[in-house]
């Protein structure tokens, strides 16, 4: 303990000769005794609340980059006063600086056509935190890369500026947090970890949804945040204003900085993630034909590519075989045949629905015939297989009987204008999107 001490009284001492002698003495001269150490955290003293929010709040910083003067270790001072270590008085509080995994980095992120757009975005918050986006609000499916990008970003700040207090957090750990906080009538714990942060990284505010009362705590907290120019990044399966469950004036704070999505990588884009996975791992480097099977089969995130890739890569140790097409075709058919089937399933299930729904089959649906009995409902076929699911043109075409691209184009095309003014269609396009 005389080690903190020390390093203590040191900080002290510069901090009179920084300061004016009236501030040292309004908030410094009593502020003198260190009362524990746990995880790199030195707990210092102080004699009232005032005290120890304003320090905590304004001079954090500074005091910071006297401590990194004194000392290689990575130490931090944090200031408590007496009320708070009469209620914890073995451990003032446990704060988690940062959890982010080394591994997710710009380095290992794969830039390409999908993702340039949120990749640069990203980069320019983890360059400028706090200056120049903020909130950075990223959105897009599952298994995209949106944790790895927003690990990304706290890790190429925590390099930059090493005392910097960053937290990276699931929403449904923070409700979490604030529940298991009410219910144990003491705040202190929730409030050390998420106050004075420099760099709050929040995934899947989504799942904010289910709490109320967690809504309006992390509302405070993003204002908080938000004025002290704390850098906010949040990740979404959907843009802010199609959030559901979320109070209007949080949706609105999400909106104020910029907006990005993560898409779907093409063709070249899965192929440089397999090339980079196989190097991340240590993995020798596989033929290219291979790595094209593999991109081709599995195209809807990056998660379910990489697991194609370890699943040929385990084929071959298991067997003993160098990899090849043929042991990757091998390996991958059982995988390959229940994406068909899963797909297969949820097309017919969609085709039945909007066939059910104008009383017509699905053979009439799928049919030639130019009767408007049959269009619209297949119109609103071509709309929703492209706005529900995501197929492209080509894949929907392929869906309805080999139609051309162009043609599909042209139906979700008159659909999404004529949904703007045709109250029936939107009521029905809505009541078949219910069912599905």
């Amino acid at each position: 303990m005389e080690l903190y001490q020390n390093l203590w009284n040191q900080t002290r001492d510069k901090l009179s000769s920084y300061f004016s002698e009236d501030t040292f003495n309004e908030l410094f001269l009593d502020v003198k005794k260190v009362i524990q150490e746990e995880n790199g955290i030195i707990y210092v003293l102080t004699p009232s609340t005032y005290i120890k929010t304003k320090i905590n709040n304004i001079y954090t910083k500074k005091i910071a980059e006297i401590l990194a003067g004194l000392t290689d270790k990575k130490l931090k001072f944090k200031f408590v006063c007496e009320c708070e270590i009469q209620k914890k008085p073995v451990k003032v509080a446990e704060i988690q600086k940062n959890n982010l995994k080394e591994k997710y980095t710009f380095e290992t992120l794969v830039k390409g056509k999908a993702n340039e757009i949120c990749y640069e975005a990203c980069l320019n918050v983890a360059e400028n935190p706090g200056k120049k986006i903020n909130p950075l609000y990223i959105f897009g499916d599952v298994g995209l890369g949106k944790t790895h990008i927003m690990h990304a970003i706290g890790n190429h700040i925590l390099n930059t500026y090493p005392t910097s207090k960053i937290l990276y957090v699931q929403s449904t750990d923070f409700m979490s947090d604030y529940i298991k906080s009410v219910q144990g009538q003491n705040m202190i714990g929730f409030e050390e970890k998420y106050e004075n942060l420099d760099v709050l990284l929040v995934d899947d505010i989504q799942m904010l949804s289910m709490g109320n009362k967690s809504q309006q705590e992390f509302f405070k907290l993003f204002n908080d945040l938000y004025n002290k120019d704390k850098q906010i990044v949040i990740t979404s399966d959907c843009p802010a204003n199609k959030l559901t469950g979320i109070m209007d004036r949080l949706t609105s704070r999400f909106q104020v900085g910029i907006s990005v999505d993560m898409r779907k990588p093409d063709l070249k884009l899965r192929r440089e993630i397999l090339k980079q996975k196989l190097l991340d791992n240590n993995n020798d480097p596989l033929d290219d034909e291979i790595l094209n099977y593999i991109a081709e089969h599995f195209e809807s995130n990056v998660r379910e590519l990489e697991g194609g890739l370890n699943r040929v890569l385990l084929y071959s140790e298991v067997y003993n075989k160098t990899p090849s097409l043929d042991l990757a075709k091998e390996a991958l058919e059982v995988l390959i045949k229940s994406k068909k089937t899963q797909v297969k399933s949820v097309h017919d299930t969609a085709l039945s629905v909007i066939a059910n729904t104008y009383s017509i089959s699905t053979a009439d649906l799928l049919g030639k015939s130019r009767n408007a009995k049959f269009v619209l409902p297949r119109h609103i076929a071509m709309y929703i297989l492209k706005t529900k699911y995501d197929l492209t043109y080509v894949k929907i075409g392929e869906i309805l009987n080999g139609r051309d691209h162009t043609t599909i184009m042209n139906g979700c095309n008159k659909i999404e204008e004529e949904l703007k003014t045709n109250n029936q269609l939107k009521l029905a396009v809505d009541t078949i999107l219910k069912k599905l």
